[in-house]
């Protein structure tokens, strides 16, 4: 069953020449946000869950984009974050190119595994060309919410 991303996308959440410089540091500041949004319970539960997937296998998907993620009980809501960075940053991608762009889930530790769920609607959509440009080359809210709306 398809997950709805036009039912999670949230405005709060989607950000736009984002400070950070490491890795460690665009976690922990998206992480910040999905707090701030109630996204989130436990901000430190939360980071420590993402940081320890990171470490377990590394989420630079390639061509420019990380997909960080993590499914644990620090999470109220089934969330994506949508982030441009100001600078492109190290991430260990699959292709060796750093990171201009960044979709942090955030999932329940729930038996329904959203998270997968979600992961797998955005990956299939980031393997259309046009759907990544237009994504990655958004200037405002409203171009990415046109965009997810012709893929709900």
């Amino acid at each position: 069953m398809d997950l709805d991303l036009c039912e999670v996308l949230d405005d709060r959440l989607v950000k736009f020449d984002f400070p950070g410089n490491t890795k460690e540091e665009v976690i922990k500041s998206i992480a910040a946000i999905m707090y701030e949004a109630g996204k989130v319970a436990d901000i430190n539960e939360y980071i420590e869950g993402v940081i320890q997937r990171e470490k377990e296998c590394e989420t630079g998907i390639g061509r420019g984009v990380a997909i960080p993620h993590c499914k644990n009980g620090a999470v109220k809501q089934a969330s994506f974050a949508l982030v441009q960075l100001k600078n492109n940053i190290e991430w260990g991608s699959l292709d060796g190119a750093p990171v201009n762009y960044v979709i942090m889930l955030a999932a329940p530790n729930t038996e329904d595994n959203v998270h997968l769920r979600m992961l797998s609607q955005l990956a299939k959509n980031l393997m259309d060309d046009d759907f990544l440009y237009t994504l990655t080359h958004a200037k405002s809210i409203e171009q990415i919410k046109n965009l997810f709306k012709g893929r709900c």
